[in-house]
């Protein structure tokens, strides 16, 4: 609950301060590693490369359908340029979301953004990964 308040108000180094320290309940719980992931991610220059993405890829082990980490794992694809791996995360994230909503609508426009940047890719243009859904 710390980590999570230290989240909300920005403070990303405190929350993961309180997120290793509370590794163990955290370790089980999908929402908390992608949290954890996100702070990670935010207090490092490197993205979501390393750590971040594991605690992601732990997240989607324990619960597949988990919003947030889906969103996370399909940024951290982005960064590394793997746009398969990100539109099948939003897509998935995608199908479970009533249609005409607002968050629909972002995760639509963050897998063409990903189409188009495979695309940019794949004819020789470098894209600048936009990781956001």
């Amino acid at each position: 609950m710390l980590a999570r308040s230290y989240r909300y108000f920005g403070d990303h180094e405190q929350a993961v301060n309180a997120f290793t320290h509370a590794n163990e309940l955290v370790q089980n719980d999908p929402q908390a590693l992608a949290e954890y992931a996100e702070s990670l991610s935010r207090i490092r220059g490197s993205g979501f490369e390393g750590e971040p993405t594991r605690l992601l890829e732990r997240a989607l082990s324990l619960d597949p359908n988990a919003a947030l980490p889906l969103t996370l794992a399909g940024a951290a694809a982005v960064q590394r340029r793997d746009y398969q791996t990100a539109i099948a995360h939003w897509e998935k994230l995608l199908g479970m979301m009533p249609p005409d909503s607002e968050a629909a609508k972002v995760v639509a426009a963050g897998i063409e953004r990903a189409r188009t940047e495979q695309a940019e890719l794949a004819h020789g243009r470098s894209p600048e990964p936009s990781a956001k859904p």
